[in-house]
């Protein structure tokens, strides 16, 4: 399974629920019988992933009033579902670029 974090232009930066997205993906890997390996890139060749989208986390665009109130919770998987992940299933991280911050503890524990 290839996954590719297609936001070029915030340097492959995860936005908030990003997080929650990437467990659940992750989780479904491992439960998918007909896949094998995950492969987790970056689009383009200036960035893998610069962590977190910090942009997005101070100017809080696209959010409700509520969900500007309530915190984000971290899922258990960790950044972007991987850098705490427990699976069953191999994945491999193919680094195209910078790795900074969440985007470090994404490739350091596939």
């Amino acid at each position: 399974m290839l996954v590719t974090i297609c936001r070029a232009k915030q340097m492959n930066s995860i936005p908030m629920y990003g997080h929650i997205d990437g467990d659940e993906i992750w989780k479904w890997f491992d439960r998918e019988p007909s896949l094998f390996v995950g492969i987790i890139t970056g689009e383009g060749s200036k960035a893998f992933c610069a962590g977190a989208d910090l942009v997005q986390q101070a100017q809080k665009q696209g959010l409700s009033v509520a969900e500007q109130l309530k915190p984000v919770p971290m899922p258990s998987g960790g950044f972007a579902g991987l850098s705490n992940r427990v699976g069953r299933k191999p994945v491999i991280a193919a680094v195209n670029g910078y790795a900074l911050g969440g985007g470090t503890e994404i490739i350091m524990n596939v």
